[in-house]
């Protein structure tokens, strides 16, 4: 189960966002320099406002520790199109680098 663990929780997560109405999307970028994925963000999610469209970038992590760089940069790069960003994580409700970092039973919120 541990090798799997995250993938069982973004896709618990995924069905938590479906169920309360949101299209999911996913963003990755991929750099050829250092044949790796720069930018991967699990979900994007938007407030469908014709006039004021946002989207909101969310990470989904399910270890206790972790870093957001992907998050970060996806900010930089589309900062007048966001309108908030989320990590999904499985510790209190936070606020760091205006990012709010929610436990899982709060994603029926967003």
């Amino acid at each position: 189960l541990g090798l799997n663990e995250g993938m069982l929780y973004e896709n618990v997560i995924a069905q938590m966002l479906v169920s309360n109405g949101h299209r999911l999307f996913f963003y990755t970028q991929y750099n050829a320099e250092k044949r790796r994925n720069d930018i991967e963000i699990d979900f994007i999610i938007a407030n469908n406002s014709k006039t004021k469209y946002k989207m909101y970038p969310i990470e989904v992590k399910s270890g206790a520790k972790y870093s957001f760089e992907s998050l970060k940069r996806f900010k930089e790069k589309y900062k007048s199109r966001i309108g908030g960003c989320y990590i999904i994580h499985p510790r209190n409700l936070i606020e760091k680098d205006d990012v709010l970092c929610i436990p899982p039973y709060m994603t029926i919120c967003l």
